[in-house]
């Protein structure tokens, strides 16, 4: 397996994954953290993963997206080798900060409108000053916080690690692998809050395999599925959610999307199609969370059944993500320029 990914890493196939493979796993972890919204019906029914042996792989799989986002995001940082600090930054300010202001001014609207016209629908919102708005924005948490912050959180951190790069990149370029990667996989595994430990540990792992121009992949269908079986079925049998293998599972699936995405970067079809769907990726993203959540509440409401619940984990991605292509269609043709602004020239 470990020959295998030594030959996987040629300049051929890292450009083949740089591009149309990137394009894949992007698309592949969009689906995945619509998932992870998904799966909070099974929260609101007070389902734990430790009740129902399926849900564990579930959740492992609904919690790569982000871990594949910051490593592709730490990887194409540094990629290209005349990486400039200036030049990153105002590209960012466009692409992140942009869209960042304008959906958080957006979110804000719909939290205080929700809460006035059904202040019952949205007594799920807490309260907020300016002032808690003001701080939450910068990334100062405080006990009371907007609840429509939510969704940006990945974009914010993004943002303080391009903001910090200047700084990274030497420090990263120049740390040997046999110490970066073990107090990166290291820091994954404490027991800190999850936003620090995937947004730090997978961009600096990312930004290490950028360096290389390689990426920690393997081509073998065999070894693909050997990955999915011991990241997603085991997982479903041992453990519980949140725990040690449960960890270990969300760190091979993060491998077993890049893997994928590599492979079907050969198949012209599958590229074919990634291009079409890729324009979304970013919106429905920023959009999904609100309908998402919305949809699972009531659900939960309707005290349905397990085997219901599940049936309604998978169906309600797939109609959300509809949902958000049908705004975002609509979007695009009424105030082209405002799209454009909004998600940062996508």
């Amino acid at each position: 397996m470990i020959e295998e990914f030594k030959r996987m890493n040629t300049d051929k196939y890292v450009s083949k994954l740089s591009s149309d493979g990137m394009t894949l796993a992007k698309i592949i972890a969009t689906v995945s953290v619509v998932f992870t919204h998904s799966y909070k019906l099974f929260g609101y029914m007070s389902v734990e993963d430790a009740d129902v042996f399926y849900l564990r792989g579930i959740h492992a799989f609904a919690a790569c997206g982000v871990p594949v986002f910051f490593l592709l995001s730490g990887y194409f940082l540094v990629f290209k080798d005349n990486w400039d600090y200036g030049k990153n930054l105002k590209k960012k300010f466009k692409s992140l900060v942009i869209p960042y202001l304008v959906f958080i001014l957006v979110y804000a609207v719909i939290s205080c409108a929700g809460s006035l016209v059904l202040p019952n629908f949205f007594d799920d919102f807490r309260k907020f000053t300016v002032y808690d708005w003001i701080m939450r924005l910068f990334g100062i948490p405080f006990v009371i916080a907007p609840r429509f912050y939510g969704p940006l959180w990945f974009v914010r951190e993004l943002l303080i690690f391009n903001l910090l790069s200047f700084a990274l990149v030497p420090l990263v370029k120049k740390t040997p692998g046999y110490i970066l990667l073990p107090a990166m996989v290291g820091l994954y595994f404490l027991p800190i809050d999850q936003i620090i430990r995937y947004s730090v540990s997978f961009f600096i792992i990312g930004m290490y395999f950028g360096f290389r121009k390689r990426l920690p992949v393997f081509n073998s269908w065999i070894h693909i599925i050997i990955l999915f079986i011991v990241g997603f079925v085991v997982p479903s049998f041992v453990g519980k959610g949140g725990g040690l293998v449960w960890k270990v599972s969300v760190f091979l699936m993060t491998v077993f999307i890049l893997s994928i995405s590599g492979k079907l970067a050969q198949d012209d079809g599958a590229v074919k199609m990634a291009k079409t769907i890729i324009p979304y990726s970013f919106p429905i993203y920023l959009l999904h969370e609100y309908p998402m959540t919305t949809i699972m509440r009531l659900l939960a409401l309707k005290h349905i059944s397990l085997p219901v619940a599940t049936i309604a984990f998978f169906i309600a991605p797939i109609l959300v993500i509809c949902m958000c292509v049908v705004v975002i269609e609509i979007w695009k043709r009424v105030l082209p320029g405002f799209y454009s602004l909004s998600t940062g020239g996508r």
